[in-house]
Order: C-alpha cells, then sequence, then structure tokens
C-alpha cells in the first residue's frame, strides 16, 4: 500500500471514528517472550504445572469433565439463591492472569502444536511480513471460541439455573452454557459451530462457585490473528471462578487431536468495569464495513469516493 493511500486510509478512519466497528487487520502480531511471572493461584486441577502451557494429566476432554464432576453435587446444579453475582460488565484482565490476552501465542510458545499446524503458521508469518493478511473479523463474522476467551471489548455475564449466557459486545456472539444436567448434541444432530456445543455444571455454591464447561462441535478457525490454527475436532474444559469482587478467572483446557501433539493449559482473567451501571450494546459492522479482501487473500481498504465505499456518516440519516 503506498504512502498516499496509507495517508488517506488514516484520514478516512479519523473521519468515521467510533461509527465503524469493523476491525481491520494489524501488523506486528508476531511472537514474542513473555516477560515476568503470572502468580501465583489455584490452576483447574488438571495440569501438571502452574504457568504458560500446562500439560493437562487427562488424555480427552471428557475424562476432564468427568474427574472435575465428582468434586460437584449430585447434580452440580444451583437455585437462584446459590448462583454467584456475575452481574456487571467485564473487560480483559491484564493483570496477574495474562502476559497477552493471545492465545495464539500462548499456543505458538508453550502449545504443542501439530507438523501441520506448525508449517501452517510460518506460512502464516511469512504472507503478514509481506503485507498480505486477512481476518475473519474483517467480513463481519464472529471471532468464534475459543477465540472469543481472548478478543477484547465488554462482556456480560448472565447466570440463571438452567443454562448461563456468556456474551461478548465484539460481533454480538453469544455463548450458551446449559448447567440444566442435558448432554452435547447426540452425533446425528451436530455440526461445527462458531461457538460450539457447551454443556456445564457448578462445584460449590454462592459467590466462589466454579463454572465447569465443556465446549465441542467447533468449526475450525485460528487462535487469534495471524496465529496456529485448530481444527473442527477440539474440545475445551474450561474453569471460570470469580476470585473476588471485581476479577473473574477462566482456566481452559485445550484438546485436539490434529493440530496439537498434546492437551495444554492456559489461565485468562476478567475484570469487572467500574461504571456503575455499564452495559454493552449490539454489535453490527456490515452496513459499515469498507475492508475489502484482495485477489491474492489480503485485506485493503475503500476510501471515500471509490465504488463500493460505505460513508458511515450517512448511516444516521433518515431515509425519505
Amino acid at each position: 500500500m503506498s504512502l498516499a493511500r496509507i495517508a488517506a486510509l488514516a484520514a478516512a478512519l479519523v473521519f468515521a471514528g467510533a461509527a465503524s466497528q469493523a476491525q481491520p487487520p494489524s501488523r506486528g502480531n508476531l511472537p514474542f517472550t513473555p516477560k515476568g511471572a503470572r502468580g501465583a493461584y489455584n490452576g483447574p486441577g488438571g495440569s501438571t504445572k502452574e504457568g504458560p502451557g500446562e500439560t493437562s494429566l487427562y488424555k480427552s476432554a471428557k475424562d476432564q469433565y468427568e474427574a472435575l464432576k465428582k468434586q460437584a453435587s449430585a447434580t452440580g446444579r444451583l437455585t437462584g439463591a446459590q448462583l454467584p453475582d456475575w452481574g456487571g460488565v467485564w473487560g480483559l484482565d491484564g493483570g496477574a492472569f495474562n502476559w497477552d490476552p493471545s492465545l495464539a501465542r500462548d499456543a505458538t510458545h508453550y502449545g504443542p502444536l501439530s507438523s501441520g499446524n506448525q508449517t501452517f503458521y510460518e506460512q502464516t508469518l511469512k504472507d503478514a511480513e509481506n503485507g498480505k493478511e486477512w481476518d475473519n473479523l474483517s467480513y463481519c463474522l464472529p471471532a468464534g471460541y475459543p477465540r472469543w476467551i481472548s478478543e477484547g471489548f465488554l462482556r456480560d455475564f448472565a447466570v440463571t439455573p438452567e443454562k448461563v449466557l456468556l456474551t461478548n459486545e465484539q460481533q454480538s456472539e453469544v455463548r450458551r452454557v446449559y448447567t440444566d444436567g442435558r448432554g452435547h448434541r447426540p452425533d446425528d444432530e451436530a455440526q461445527p459451530l462458531w461457538e460450539g456445543d457447551s454443556i456445564g455444571f457448578w462445584i460449590g455454591s454462592g459467590d466462589s462457585a466454579k463454572l465447569v464447561i465443556w465446549t465441542n462441535n467447533l468449526k475450525s478457525g485460528v487462535y487469534h490473528r495471524n496465529g496456529p490454527r485448530y481444527s473442527d475436532k477440539a474440545e475445551t474444559i474450561e474453569v471460570m471462578q470469580k476470585i473476588d469482587p471485581t476479577h473473574i478467572k477462566v482456566d481452559v483446557t485445550m484438546y485436539d487431536p490434529v493440530d496439537l501433539t498434546r492437551p495444554w493449559t492456559v489461565h485468562r482473567g476478567y475484570k469487572k468495569d467500574s461504571l456503575p451501571q455499564g452495559r454493552i450494546d449490539l454489535w453490527s459492522c456490515e452496513e459499515n464495513n469498507n475492508v475489502v479482501k484482495r485477489a491474492d487473500g489480503g485485506s485493503d481498504f475503500l476510501l471515500p469516493g471509490e465504488k463500493g465505499y460505505k460513508d458511515p456518516t450517512e448511516l444516521a440519516k433518515p431515509k425519505d
């Protein structure tokens, strides 16, 4: 892209401001070596050590789920009075739980990528260095799960006895975790889904209760922009727990027989927003999205005056 075009693009983006919600691909999302220590706290009880890329003690998500279920009550179901208060809105926690929110970076440095995945990842980095980048978010598609865990923007958690709704404001992505005792979809009804099929149960009760989530039936994707991939055979076990009034931690164990050589565990966290009546809104970026895919698979941006350009200032004007 020429310097003149970059300057024109910058001016267009400043003009558009918050009205344009599409995410253009970023530069410099290359591997790095994390600094500092992650901080000591209890992990999911299924790994060999604390820290990034821990090796799971279990061979499958089902094994880990059933082992954790032995710590729950007979059903793992809670009444409304027994549920934790996860009210408010929550953002990514950049403190002790995160060196960096990107799951891709933990997967790259500590996760056991298969040879095919490593080749895919190296080619992705090479393409990015040559200006050829593409991200599904630029088409206003969902980030999908497990990328949902580490994407930005605020989240809202609605906890009920029958299910927990985990909503990210980005693309209005909602994950539904059924805690009513049901199992996963039967094989003849299952299909790859953006957020997968999630079931769960509670360990303990009250504000310190832990939500255990087993997710499968995933649509294949990448852990993060310019990152390694995961297959549609991937499954995860999450343990979510409110550890104090303003922090929720999440322990995530990844299982993928296609794109990983072994399971691995990472930790992420969310911090409660300080706004007393914070809320999240519906996200819709397609109507004013000016990101286009080039013939070589990279990204480009339509500028004012170019064919197909969507003027964000026109969106708010009433129609005749």
